[in-house]
């Protein structure tokens, strides 16, 4: 035992420099051909500006229009007409991070720290995603890493102080983008259920949206025309296949085939739990929190790219706590960031440009495809390190 556990060590010492070298280079490709605009934090400008319009007595869904116009339900600004939004924001971004770095430290127990840290690196930066989404400043992302983190340690650690600040969460971000309410079906799958949680997020959800019209009908007329411009009119409706038919004035066609291609994907991955004896619907490792928690992102069929990065840092943190990096899995890990970032550096070189949408849409399905075959080999019983199960409960 002690001879096999030597030459893991060994192994890992080989191994660390790689990871490493890998997610320097990734993050200086990213940072050499991301961003040339000069601009940052352009959406949260845009908050800003909706705001002060707001306040000042306009229509903020016409005075704050332009390229990135204000698209956010009248609560965004019912809220934070009253809270200070920069305090608030800047509270949201370093809770954010807090989190992560929480739940990473947390993490060391279950996988080599020197491929851990490596390893979120690369699978924020797929496609450039990561930076990009931290150079919008755009909430979501943030809201997302947060809600990923208070996620983990409501599974690992659940208590009233656990629970309340991840239901407060969801309520507040689906009040301002609904599709973090997906983020509530986790209460259903732990290994402890909250079902009357579940439905009471879900009320309070429906309650803040049919409340809105009833209360501010002329800032809801003002919010859906944005958002029916936005996506309709200039195409902006995400990554994933309905964005895609989106831009060919087949968004119904593409969202019932997201739909469909959702409800796949959930049923192979039940299907190969079956097969592999996890018979319970409940999630019993950390691994399967953190690819359930992706599934729960791509939900969304109006998937951006600051969506997309958490949902590649969580399948990321889903596959290496698995495999510990070993194998066709840690090659994966390592290279799949750069064939993501070569569109960038052909931009930044050549000048050829290769539209955002069409990398983003095959990364996507290519990273979850990898992440099922990872989870739950066809052929073979999936196995873990001895004393690797009874660490992830």
């Amino acid at each position: 035992m002690d001879l096999k556990l030597d030459i893991a060590g060994a192994n890992d010492d080989k191994t660390w420099p790689l990871w490493s070298l890998s997610a320097a280079a990734c993050f200086l490709l990213v940072l050499a051909f991301s961003g040339t605009s000069g601009s940052f934090f352009w959406d949260y400008h845009v908050y800003e500006k909706g705001l002060s319009c707001y306040l000042q007595g306009p229509n903020p869904y016409t005075c704050a229009s332009g390229d990135f116009p204000f698209v956010y339900p009248p609560a965004f600004l019912k809220v934070f007409s009253v809270v200070d939004f920069p305090t608030a924001f800047a509270f949201l971004v370093l809770a954010s991070a807090a989190g992560i770095a929480g739940v990473t430290l947390s993490l060391k127990s279950l996988t080599p720290y020197h491929r851990l840290a490596p390893c979120l690196i690369l699978g924020f930066l797929i496609g450039g995603s990561g930076f990009a989404s931290i150079q919008t400043g755009n909430i979501s992302v943030f809201a997302h890493l947060l809600l990923v983190s208070l996620s983990y340690f409501l599974y690992t650690k659940r208590s009233a102080y656990t629970l309340a600040p991840h239901a407060i969460a969801i309520i507040l971000f689906s009040a301002i983008k609904p599709y973090f309410l997906a983020y509530a079906l986790l209460y259903l799958f732990l290994p402890r259920r909250s079902f009357f949680v579940f439905v009471g997020l879900l009320l309070s959800v429906a309650g803040i949206y049919l409340v809105q019209p009833a209360l501010y009908p002329q800032l809801w007329a003002g919010f859906q025309g944005a958002i029916y411009n936005q996506i309709v009119q200039h195409g902006d409706a995400g990554l994933t296949i309905f964005g895609v038919f989106s831009r060919f004035g087949m968004g119904k066609f593409g969202f019932i085939l997201h739909f469909l291609m959702m409800l796949l994907v959930i049923l192979i991955s039940a299907v190969f739990r079956y097969r592999h004896g996890q018979r319970s619907l409940q999630i019993n490792s950390t691994s399967e929190l953190f690819y359930f928690l992706a599934i729960l992102i791509l939900l969304n069929p109006r998937l951006m790219s600051y969506d997309f990065s958490v949902f590649a840092v969580c399948l990321y943190l889903s596959m290496i706590l698995s495999s510990r990096g070993d194998g066709w899995v840690g090659l994966f890990l390592k290279i799949f960031p750069f064939l993501t970032i070569l569109p960038l550096c052909l931009e930044g070189l050549s000048d050829i440009r290769v539209h955002s949408l069409t990398y983003y849409f095959l990364a996507t399905y290519v990273l979850l495809f990898a992440a099922v075959a990872c989870h739950w080999p066809l052929r073979t019983t999936w196995t873990k390190a001895p004393g690797s199960v009874a660490q992830e409960k």
